[in-house]
């Protein structure tokens, strides 16, 4: 069973930082073609994620002006972290438990990707793929 440290290493990690515009991380998650992007402070630390979901409910169903509003105002701050060593499965498990789509992963101190539900529902399918 694949570890999130594999399915990271396939992946680039799109970010943002603290300080940037609703409208500045839009357009990184848009380029990129990602649902949610960690926030990460000047010293590279995790503060938050940003996710689609905090877009519709924390910033479209207000109203709010996305290019006047700093990210550090609407995103999720309590975020749950994986470890890179943890199985995919473990992920799934969690993420189904808590009704979140993304997770932010980590290697000791260092963030090395975001998984989403997508891409462990792949990994699932493949591993299962390959069993049969």
């Amino acid at each position: 069973m694949k570890s999130l440290r594999d399915i990271c290493s396939q992946k680039e990690m799109f970010y943002v930082n603290t300080g940037m515009t609703v409208y500045e991380a839009v357009d990184v998650m848009a380029k990129n073609n990602v649902g949610a992007v960690p926030v990460l402070d000047e010293g590279g630390k995790l503060r938050g994620i940003f996710s689609e979901r905090d877009l519709m409910i924390r910033c479209a169903a207000k109203k709010l002006d996305m290019q006047n509003t700093k990210i550090d105002d609407v995103m999720t701050r309590g975020v749950i972290l994986m470890e890179a060593h943890d199985s995919y499965n473990d992920c799934m498990n969690i993420m189904k438990q808590e009704g979140i789509r993304h997770v932010p992963v980590r290697d000791g101190e260092k963030l090395i990707g975001v998984v989403s539900m997508r891409d462990l529902m792949a990994e699932d399918a493949e591993e299962k793929k390959a069993g049969n």
